[in-house]
């Protein structure tokens, strides 16, 4: 059985992960988590402190990127909220030389050490906002290979690290729910990522496609994959074609058809628009190993529900997923996501967590926004038994009720799941020294 105990570095006592039986573990609080071995499935939340990245190790080796962390917005106002409070620990942003995606790169290369595999076989775009793909300004370099696109972050990754297969939700036209590439707000950001997609697809071997909802053999272990039949990525929705739980991957399409879509600005889709928001289109997955099962949902949100119902993509996906361990925050905790009861004006419940019911909640933030106080209030109270993690935190965050089940929080976190998926363990480490070290250990929990 897996242990997540550890070793004090400074006193060589015993110090319990928070879980049913920590003795002995490879981990020593203070020095650097130890090498992913073959049949390990490792969950990586990378923390840029500009957005969402993940990246995984299945249990052969395969490697998948889910995401590139990169919005430009650097300390002060964004949108509705600031990011002040979260940076006062750690702005990495302050270096003029700062890109995300070298960040990025840099951190997965430390982890192709142990693997070996020196490729990423599969990369996620879930959607087209720039705390994933990467924001994008004339203030960015030219690419070092094509002086057709600019060292976006996802684009650097591709640029930096061989890649295998692509997916996203626009592949190849990119035209749901309407010509992303001129009509979008952030279109300049989406032409430059197309770009250097298409080139990479042209001058070096990439493949790209669109993310297939319902799939089970999109995404596959590459590298052995006989050796773990119980290992599986199922894909859940994209652009509200949603899985209808059927073996052979079939889906039910929920969203209007291209046709149908009516908008006043494609730029400022509002929730009175018969026009799916980009966040409702993003892709949607789950990851399973045995025992445990692993929820993605991008940015999902049933923002506008009121006015359709069909908006409230996030109770659908929950639902067709079902109960899983662990659960990436959807939309970093903000409102009208991870919906916990929330009755619209015209009936609809918002309920998403009455389906996945994780035991552990991880939160990608880079604003002192995510979470919004009421959604994790209102998450945590219907769900008291649960652990959460989060990347970065403020200080206003400490008077959130029930703020007790943050378990690890202000670094990278790893999820890390025994040979089999029986049981798994998370780790907080440090972000800021470039070390990784292990902060904070919580577990073994026991798979569902």
């Amino acid at each position: 059985m897996l242990s997540c105990g550890s070793k004090d570095s400074s006193s060589n006592t015993v110090v319990p992960g928070g879980g049913t039986a920590p003795i002995k573990s490879p981990e020593t609080l203070g020095q650097p988590l130890s090498a992913w071995t073959e049949g390990t499935l490792d969950i990586h939340f990378i923390n840029t402190t500009t957005g969402e990245c993940t990246f995984v190790i299945f249990p052969d080796g395969t490697q998948m990127l889910v995401d590139a962390a990169g919005s430009l917005s650097a300390t002060g106002a964004v949108g509705s909220t600031t990011n002040t409070g979260i940076r006062k620990r750690w702005d990495p942003t302050v270096d003029p030389d700062f890109r995300a995606g070298k960040f990025i790169v840099d951190y997965i290369k430390d982890c192709m050490e142990w693997t070996g595999n020196k490729k990423l076989d599969y990369v996620i775009n879930t959607h087209f906002h720039s705390d994933h793909f990467g924001g994008c300004s004339s203030s960015l370099p030219a690419s070092d290979l094509s002086s057709t696109y600019r060292k976006q972050s996802l684009p650097e990754v591709l640029d930096l690290l061989p890649a295998g297969l692509l997916l996203d939700r626009g592949w190849p036209s990119y035209d749901y729910p309407f010509d992303m590439q001129t009509k979008a707000a952030n279109a300049s950001a989406i032409r430059n990522y197309v770009t250097a997609v298409k080139w990479h697809v042209a001058n070096k071997g990439l493949k790209a496609g669109m993310f297939k909802a319902g799939a089970a053999d999109q995404i596959v272990m590459l590298r052995d994959p006989g050796a773990y039949p119980d290992f599986k990525v199922r894909n859940i929705a994209v652009n509200g074609n949603i899985w209808d739980g059927t073996e052979g991957g079939g889906f039910t399409a929920t969203f209007p058809a291209l046709k149908d879509i009516s908008v006043a600005n494609p730029a400022k889709v509002g929730n009175a628009d018969n026009c799916p928001e980009e966040n409702h289109c993003t892709t949607v997955f789950k990851l399973s190993y045995g025992r445990f099962d692993f929820f993605h949902g991008g940015d999902a949100q049933y923002d506008g529900c009121s006015s359709y119902a069909w908006k409230d993509m996030e109770t659908a996906v929950a639902k067709a997923s079902g109960a899983v361990d662990v659960m990436k925050a959807d939309h970093h905790g903000v409102t009208n996501t991870n919906g916990y009861g929330y009755v619209a004006k015209n009936g609809h419940v918002c309920e998403a967590m009455n389906y996945l019911k994780p035991r552990c909640w991880i939160i990608n933030s880079w604003t002192d926004g995510h979470p919004r106080q009421p959604v994790y209030e209102g998450v945590t109270n219907i769900s008291q038994g649960m652990d959460v993690f989060i990347t970065n935190s403020a200080a206003e965050m400490l008077s959130y009720a029930r703020w007790r089940q943050v378990k690890g929080r202000d670094g990278h976190i790893v999820v890390r799941v025994e040979k089999g998926g029986a049981h798994y363990c998370i780790y907080t480490l440090s972000d800021s020294d470039g070390k990784k070290a292990v902060r904070q250990i919580s577990g073994p929990y026991t798979s569902k």
